[in-house]
């Protein structure tokens, strides 16, 4: 559902995932279709935009490189030489990123031009709720 081309598609593929997961476990198919909005927020933007506001990439570097840098002293001798170790390498992370652009300054710029045609924002569309549900 996460690579579908357009929104529809994504939020209907959505919904077959949910009735599918319901069959299974209907309580994670309650929490699925009361966490849609969530989960498809990043249909709001532009479909350029899609991969990366989806991903969890950075967060899945930054735990990869804490991880590194902590299998190194195998045992913290206190909680807060483990809070320096992490808080040093997030401080690091926030450097790296500073620096660089997550997003392509055209990317950024298709987001304004687009908010430009559709006038005053507003809330994002939610999907109705389905019948039975």
């Amino acid at each position: 559902m996460f690579r579908a081309k357009d929104a529809a598609t994504a939020r209907d593929m959505y919904h077959v995932a949910c009735d599918m997961l319901r069959e299974r476990c209907p309580k994670a198919a309650d929490v699925a279709e009361e966490a849609e909005p969530d989960a498809l927020a990043y249909l709001a933007f532009p479909p350029s935009h899609w991969k990366r506001l989806r991903t969890n990439n950075v967060q899945e570097r930054a735990n990869r490189e804490i991880k590194r840098r902590s299998r190194v002293v195998q045992v913290f001798p206190s909680e807060r030489s483990l809070e320096r170790l992490v808080g040093a390498v997030m401080c690091e992370l926030d450097e790296q990123w500073s620096e660089s652009r997550y997003f392509a300054y055209g990317k950024i710029q298709e987001l304004y031009d687009e908010k430009r045609k559709k006038g005053p924002a507003g809330p994002p569309p939610t999907s109705p709720k389905r019948p039975g549900r």
